[in-house]
């Protein structure tokens, strides 16, 4: 393996980043040369992603470094896993591009679409093909921003709520990441993607602190539970070709920063010594990708909205992605299988996630509508893109010849393989945790084309019209790539997967095992046979309970968690500046009332919580030990609420009033704490 130096990451990443520009130009010209612009800018792009692919394909790795003169400088590295990464991108935002040029026709504000579209394309192909965490964590953010236009694009109130929750927890996000690229730089005196674990603890670093930091750091993208939130804000009200974008591409940074942590910085040049730290930090991952893709698939079982299910699809799916990199890390050597599994999982999710809401978003071209209780009936006027939404829900279930079934079969038998070697009770529950989320994701894809398609319908369908000609085209290409992938699944481990793990210190005789998964066995093909009865029996307990239950509004994680938290930091930083004011002039301008504390109000506040403090009491048994009984005072919490005339007070009254209240909005956290409880059981059942 040799590196050569070459200027073409560099071109990789700068054209679609000057292209925007050109973008805006020709857009200001006339504006029908913008989207021919943006296309060609996007097919450019990819053709420059294939010849860099071609050079690596043989084993080498391209670099390049741009000096800077605060010491850090930007450097570019490809290898593989990279090359393959910026072909795929590539290819699905140029038919992104290409399908929003119909899509955005009659919209408002197209060129900003457009320009910032092609913006976030540059910045998502930097991450993958970043050199070191500097330049990862630049283009990282660089994303982050010019995503956010795209999430906001609506301009309505429910749009730039979800732009601010994504534009929250990504920038905090982003300032752990920073954090930690700040501590290696200052322990290690580099930020490059070398095996460098030995080195950390040798510092007298705890590496537990480190790795929870980059859960925060990359987590938020990946769409980790419970960082999720902003997935299924963003998805519904973000246009078609831009949540085709953020769900396939880019919450596929966070996965891909994981796996060079995990697989590179985690390590060391001899494992001997941290090699049961590594199988830590992979058990624990195993537990984390567990419950993100059982809990995104309940969620996105019992939501309507088709865009929101499809949103919370992209948790479940990730959950896999981290699953399978969890089983890769716990076994160390011997884990093939797992990063295998990973590796083809975000290759395969790329496409038939883009392919799912792309066709979502032809629906909504013709109805308008994509609340599942309001379609129905289309088979009739759209066969068409109800055959290829049925290639695409094949692909995303696992069923044999496309090409979720092969990255599904490798995650299979990388977690078998790792209880054949561990003989944990726990992995084989994890085993089971795996198939029946498989039965899951069955269901609720089921769920949207039944409904959609083959439900009574629920008015008159006379003006919807069927594919047009340019849509046609997109998904017969997507339909042409899941099925390659899925009928040649021994050429794709070949030519993808063997070349990727071949980075790794990985077993030879793993690697060889790889070259002959059975692929088309009795004992795998039965797999999406009991995907689809776990399928049936969940919508028919969905279909026979649905109507008796109700979900109360407040029992959402961010009500209960994200949003005290946000107002509690909220009010302490304006106490504080107010504290801060009044020592700084103890008497402030009549103008300034915010920095002005009004003691008898607080006072009276304070008193009004009195009322509702809980009350200790200690009695004593006969002939025995005294205990505590703790007893709260519900009808005072009422008063309080009720009589209070303090924001606080007026927030919880509103909360309490809401908490009778019946909607259908976000049912997670119920099932979140379900999922954590029995985790933790299991894990300790280790």
């Amino acid at each position: 393996m040799t590196s050569l130096s070459s200027v073409l990451p560099l071109l990789v990443v700068a054209l679609p980043l000057a292209g925007s520009a050109l973008i805006a130009w020709f857009a200001r010209i006339r504006e029908n040369l913008r989207c021919p612009a943006a296309n060609l800018v996007a097919l450019g792009t990819l053709l420059l992603a294939v010849r860099q692919f071609c050079l690596v394909q043989s084993g080498d790795i391209l670099s390049y470094t741009l000096p800077w003169s605060l010491g850090f400088g930007l450097r570019w590295r490809v290898d593989f896993i990279s090359a393959v990464f910026a072909v795929a991108v590539s290819l699905v935002w140029l038919l992104a591009t290409f399908f929003a040029e119909e899509y955005m026709r009659g919209e408002k504000h197209q060129t900003r679409f457009f320009v910032s579209s092609i913006f976030t394309l540059g910045s998502t192909l930097g991450v993958f093909l970043a050199g070191d965490l500097f330049t990862l964590f630049l283009f990282f953010e660089m994303m982050t921003f010019a995503a956010y236009l795209l999430v906001i694009h609506e301009e309505s109130r429910e749009a730039v709520q979800a732009g601010s929750v994504y534009l929250y927890l990504s920038v905090i996000g982003g300032l752990f990441l920073l954090g930690a690229i700040f501590f290696l730089h200052h322990h290690l005196g580099h930020t490059e993607f070398l095996p460098s674990l030995d080195r950390i603890i040798n510092k007298g670093v705890n590496p537990w602190w480190l790795f929870l930091v980059l859960i925060l750091g990359f987590g938020v993208k990946a769409g980790m539970l419970p960082l999720h939130i902003w997935l299924p804000k963003a998805h519904p009200v973000a246009p078609a070709p831009a949540s085709a974008l953020l769900s396939a591409l880019m919450i596929k940074t966070g996965a891909y920063g994981f796996l060079r942590f995990l697989f590179v910085i985690f390590t060391a040049p001899s494992a001997a010594g941290v090699f049961p730290i590594q199988e830590q930090f992979g058990y624990v991952f195993i537990w984390i990708g567990a419950v993100t893709m059982l809990g995104g698939a309940l969620m996105a079982l019992i939501h309507a909205p088709m865009k929101r299910i499809l949103a919370y699809s992209s948790i479940s799916q990730m959950g896999y992605i981290l699953f399978s990199l969890g089983t890769g890390v716990m076994l160390g050597r011997r884990g093939a299988f797992g990063f295998a599994g990973a590796w083809m999982h975000m290759i395969n999710h790329a496409f038939f996630k883009s392919f799912l809401f792309l066709l979502a978003g032809a629906v909504y071209l013709q109805t308008r509508e994509l609340n599942l209780d309001k379609l129905g009936g289309l088979k009739k006027q759209m066969p068409l893109t109800f055959a290829f939404f049925l290639i695409a829900a094949a692909s995303i279930t696992g069923v044999p010849g496309f090409n979720g079934y092969v990255s599904k079969v490798l995650i299979h038998e990388g977690i078998l393989e790792a209880y054949h070697f561990k003989g944990w009770p726990a992995l084989l529950w994890l085993e089971r945790i795996f198939v029946f989320t498989g039965g899951l994701t069955a269901a609720y894809i089921s769920k949207i084309w039944l409904k959609t398609f083959l439900a009574r319908p629920k008015r008159k369908w006379a003006q919807v019209q069927d594919l047009s000609r340019e849509f046609t085209i997109v998904f017969m290409i997507y339909t042409a790539v899941v099925l390659a992938l899925g009928l040649y699944a021994h050429k794709g481990v070949k030519q993808l997967v063997l070349p990727a793990a071949r980075l790794f210190p990985f077993l030879k005789s793993d690697l060889t095992h790889l070259e002959s998964v059975p692929f088309w066995s009795p004992e795998e093909l039965k797999g999406p046979l009991i995907s689809y009865l776990i399928a049936g029996g969940a919508l028919a307990f969905s279909a026979l309970l649905e109507p008796k239950i109700s979900i109360p509004r407040w029992w959402s994680v961010e009500i209960l968690f994200y949003r005290p938290l946000y107002n509690l930091a909220r009010a302490f930083f304006r106490v504080l500046g107010s504290l801060e004011a009044k020592a700084e002039n103890w008497r402030l301008p009549r103008w300034s009332p915010r920095f002005r504390i009004d003691w008898q109000k607080h006072f009276r506040f304070w008193r009004k919580i009195r009322l509702i403090r809980p009350r200790f009491k200690w009695k004593r048994r006969r002939g025995g030990a005294g205990f505590v009984r703790l007893r709260a005072d519900l009808g005072s919490w009422r008063l309080f609420f009720r009589k209070s005339k303090t924001s606080v007070g007026l927030k919880a009254a509103e909360v309490w009033r809401e908490a009778g209240k019946k909607t259908d909005l976000i049912f997670d956290t119920i099932i979140i704490a379900i999922i954590f409880i029995l985790a933790l059981v299991l894990f300790l059942a280790r």
